[in-house]
């Protein structure tokens, strides 16, 4: 429907002759008789007074319609959540690129396609272009943050440009953007939760409620040093002793290569080999796990109504956990494990 089929439509719906409105406009009838055979189209300073004549909005009246928006809007939110299934960065951040160039303006939009260029950023061999993507993300953080509204989006801008600030070693600029974090000492609907329900179903809630605190204590404790690396082994056996680890097989994964590598810079060469194993051991038994669609239990009596799937794992990348591992140790921290025999043997497992 063009503008003029709009107006004629709207003005009869108001009880409009072509001459009233005309008037009103302080236009010919002939002008407005134009617009509505599609001669010609009203010049841009009467949309105004049209919306108000006509009681509709501007949008309304040049045909940008809210529920085509929303619509839209549903379709790039839907394949942006996809990808997180997909482990696919390219696809995600095309979503990205084409949410913030159809909603220029919109800080949801933009960060997104901050926090695409600062996770691709770890793609580029050239240190140059490596460094030329994380502070275009931090711009695109510092944008948003000044810009957004919507506290989520605020936040994880926060968190954005943080963690990308502290990789480019700029620590004090970081601790000026974490001090805008709030501060919430509020309890959660989770915590709230949790007093009204019993038997089973309270079980089940409070040991999800513990699976994501566990998750959270390991993030935070990290694999920087050898005594963080036993802390995230210790920790996850207490509550895991009986080796049906589900998710924390890629922790462990992570832990062993960290390990390894540390060992390697001491000269402890035939140990970072065996933690090499063990993390290669813990890679291939995560890779099955999402290789199933299937449902897992844990069988440790901490976490015996929590359930794992597939889909519930967010994934930031397409190869699998074995191959990451594989192109980790071909990294210059292992150069020194090179002429060995067993590391070697890691090759052709």
């Amino acid at each position: 429907m063009t503008i003029g089929e709009r107006i004629k439509e709207l003005r009869k719906k108001n009880d409009l002759t072509q001459e009233k409105l005309a008037d009103y406009l302080c236009v010919s009838y002939q002008a407005v008789s134009k617009w509505e055979t599609g001669l010609s189209n009203p010049d841009l300073s009467l949309i105004g007074p049209l919306t108000k004549l006509l009681h509709v909005s501007a949008d309304e009246l040049l045909g940008l319609k809210n529920d085509t928006k929303d619509a839209r809007r549903e379709e790039l939110e839907k394949e942006e959540r996809e990808t997180w299934k997909s482990g696919d960065l390219a696809q995600r951040y095309k979503i990205a690129s084409a949410a913030v160039a159809e909603y220029p303006g919109e800080t949801k939009y933009l960060c997104w396609l901050a926090w695409c260029e600062a996770m691709r950023s770890f793609d580029f061999a050239d240190q140059q272009e490596y460094v030329a993507e994380q502070e275009k993300a931090i711009k695109r953080f510092a944008c948003v943050i000044e810009n957004a509204t919507d506290e989520d989006v605020k936040r994880s801008a926060i968190q954005g440009i943080v963690q990308y600030l502290c990789f480019r070693g700029r620590h004090d600029e970081a601790k000026k953007y974490a001090e805008l974090y709030p501060d919430d000492l509020s309890l959660s609907k989770a915590q709230i939760l949790l007093d009204c329900l019993q038997g089973e179903e309270k079980t089940r809630h409070y040991q999800k409620m513990l699976d994501k605190m566990l998750i959270f204590l390991l993030n935070h404790i990290g694999t920087g040093d050898l005594l963080a690396c036993e802390a995230q082994e210790k920790i996850i056996n207490a509550l895991i002793p009986d080796g049906n680890y589900l998710r924390y097989h890629y922790f462990l994964a992570d832990l062993y290569g960290e390990r390894a590598k540390i060992y390697t810079s001491e000269g402890e060469y035939e140990t970072a080999v065996n933690c090499l194993k063990k993390s290669l051991d813990h890679a291939a038994a995560w890779d099955a796990l999402m290789a199933e669609d299937t449902t897992y239990y844990y069988t440790t009596p901490f976490l015996d109504h929590v359930s794992y799937h597939r889909d519930d794992v967010w994934k930031t990348g397409t190869g699998t956990t074995k191959e990451e591992f594989y192109e980790y140790i071909k990294r210059k921290p292992f150069d020194r494990l090179q002429g060995r025999e067993d590391f070697r043997q890691l090759f052709q497992i």
